[in-house]
């Protein structure tokens, strides 16, 4: 897996608007998503991390798409804190997410399943457990089952297909420099107005 290639944008400053320097950051291109981190806390506090892809990002929090079955989708069903971690390909900045994640919309819900590739549409149809149990040559049967039902590029999601979106609560800006310390801002929200905080690189 590789990190996301980022758009040349700036730190924000102290009084700008971090959701939308978090979109800006983002740059979510529905055709070659973003790829992050996403952490979760177990139901005996363990946290758990995965890479996922960014489905999308607006003002409101970056959103992704899992199977309601999935691990990840039991951690925020129990406890919705969560944390996302986007690093950029070239390794100079990174943003991270933290807040409460909620089931996003019909209407995003299906735009994002049709900006998928053929691929992972028809992994939303097969990525089960009684699929991940099986061996190399029975996954394969289940694919090829797939692609027989469904064709190459399934029209409608399973009903297992789960969108989320992560409201965030505070939102870090990271940035390495060439000839500077590397510089993080961290915004904290109280539910009314955004404060920003400088923090050691």
């Amino acid at each position: 897996m590789t990190a996301v290639e980022m758009p040349v944008v700036t730190m924000p400053g102290p009084t700008d608007d971090p959701l939308e320097a978090m979109v800006a950051w983002l740059a979510v291109d529905p055709a070659d998503p973003p790829l992050g981190v996403l952490a979760t806390v177990g139901s005996d506090g363990t946290p758990h991390c995965r890479h996922l892809l960014v489905s999308g990002a607006t003002t409101d929090g970056p959103t992704f798409h899992t199977d309601s079955r999935s691990r990840k989708a039991l951690d925020l069903a129990a406890d919705p804190r969560a944390t996302l971690v986007v690093v950029s390909a070239d390794r100079t900045r990174q943003l991270t997410v933290t807040g409460v994640a909620e089931q996003t919309d019909r209407e995003e819900h299906l735009a994002s399943y049709h900006s998928r590739s053929e691929y992972l549409k028809l992994l939303a149809w097969t990525n089960d457990l009684a699929t991940a149990e099986l061996a190399p040559p029975g996954r394969r049967r289940v694919w090829a089952a797939a692609v027989d039902r469904f064709g190459p590029s399934p029209a409608q999601p399973p009903d297992t297909w789960l969108g989320m979106r992560l409201r965030p609560g505070s939102v870090t800006f990271w940035a390495a420099g060439r000839d500077e310390p590397s510089h993080r801002r961290r915004f904290v929200t109280d539910g009314q107005r955004w404060r920003a905080e400088e923090l050691p690189g």
